[in-house]
């Protein structure tokens, strides 16, 4: 065999060696990432369900309060209006009597009604019993009693049910947008839009105030401690939905809340 021929077998075989190292260390990297990637997705599947569970336990403990507030406190209110009522025709008259009992009874009113809101805003009974939009259209009404801010709402629904953890993080997500519009926009008036494809949930909420949500919320996403901005991402992420804001023309902020196959398994089918 000459030299050329021996240098040339050598040569091929030298290459194929270290083509198949290549291709050994090439699939050795590769299942390195997939096994990096499955590590990843198992973390994260932990951490969504560690928040599931925390949210659900503040939803439990959330609703505990609202039946005590309801049950207990808000009977005995009831019946100190009653009491108060049943005063009236003991009272003589002349000396203020009445009119210092109708302030107390209007006063009783007052903290049934406060009362009321707290505990619809705890847990929102309407939103197990009449669904989303009458949750939402409740708990606006509910707000325009405050007298904070006039809140308008309007659905464009086909009567689709929104499935019901999806509902109630949806809610929350709202609530949580509301209560930023009344802490920085200083807003007079927010219009809440409803609207469902078989397939789309869009929620609107659109405030005429000064615009200073946007810069707050930017502001937010810098501190590691807002909690408002990091529960409405938490419980979207969970849901697989997403939320955007814009600004408003002439002025305001609109935020959009969407969420894909909100329907339940069983409608969908």
């Amino acid at each position: 065999m000459r030299i050329v021929d021996i240098i040339v077998i050598g040569s091929t075989v030298m290459l194929t060696l270290g083509i198949i190292v290549i291709l050994l260390v090439m699939l050795q990297q590769k299942q390195v990432i997939q096994h990096k990637l499955v590590i990843r997705d198992k973390d994260l599947q932990i951490q969504r369900e560690r928040l599931v569970a925390v949210l659900q336990g503040q939803e439990q403990e959330r609703k505990r309060i609202a039946e005590d507030l309801h049950d207990e406190v808000g009977a005995q209110l009831s019946v100190l209006k009653l009491n108060l009522g049943g005063l009236q025709p003991l009272l003589k008259t002349g000396n203020g009597e009445t009119e210092r009992l109708k302030e107390t009874k209007d006063f009783t009113d007052v903290i049934i009604q406060q009362l009321r809101f707290i505990s619809q805003s705890l847990h929102p009974q309407a939103l197990e019993n009449l669904g989303l939009a009458h949750a939402l259209d409740s708990f606006c009404s509910l707000m325009n009693k405050n007298k904070q801010v006039k809140i308008s709402f309007k659905t464009a629904s086909n009567g689709q049910t929104v499935e019901k953890e999806k509902a109630l993080n949806v809610y929350r997500v709202v609530q949580e947008v509301l209560n930023n519009i009344l802490k920085h926009a200083q807003a007079s008036e927010v219009w809440i839009t409803y609207q469902t494809t078989p397939s789309l949930l869009t929620i609107n909420v659109e405030d005429d105030g000064n615009g200073a949500l946007l810069p707050s919320l930017t502001d937010s996403r810098k501190k590691s401690g807002s909690l408002g901005l990091k529960n409405i991402e938490s419980r979207l992420n969970i849901i697989g939905g997403n939320i955007n804001f814009t600004s408003r023309t002439p002025k305001g902020t609109i935020a959009t809340i969407s969420v894909d196959n909100y329907q339940s398994p069983a409608q969908n089918s």
